[in-house]
């Protein structure tokens, strides 16, 4: 089950939807079960990651699931799956993010409490959520 949001700028109109929480193919399973579907879900980085992981440590999961992300610094806004590799007793990988204006560290943030943030086409900070386009999914 997951949150969808629109955002949408207030001086050029530009508009975006973002995606929180999980979805059909994007959600908690085994590394066995993700193998099984025979399709790349992830980044190929990440996928590969999977693949090495997998050949060295035994019943491993996976934790994915649609995250709104933002930097601190442009004030922009990235809708990113966040990928989560454990077992029992150790994590072996997390995502991170980068912004790709500025580079810096991306901070998942709680899209539910934001209301404005910086549009992606103007780089105004009139990118405001469209209370009108709140949805659940799943």
């Amino acid at each position: 089950m997951g949150y969808a949001y629109v955002y949408k700028c207030q001086k050029c109109g530009y508009e975006e939807h973002f995606n929180q929480g999980y979805g059909f193919l994007v959600h908690p399973q085994s590394v066995d079960d993700y193998f099984a579907l025979k399709k790349k879900l992830f980044h190929y980085k990440t996928h590969n990651k999977i693949v090495s992981l997998s050949k060295s440590h035994n019943n491993l999961h996976i934790k994915a699931a649609f995250q709104v992300y933002m930097c601190y610094k442009c004030k922009l806004l990235y809708n990113k799956v966040v990928i989560k590799v454990y077992d029992e007793e150790k994590t072996y990988h997390k995502s991170s993010f980068r912004c790709t204006a500025c580079n810096r560290r991306l901070k998942l943030t709680n899209i539910h409490r934001l209301n404005r943030a910086a549009c992606p086409k103007c780089k105004k900070k009139t990118f405001r959520r469209d209370p009108s386009h709140h949805s659940l999914w799943g």
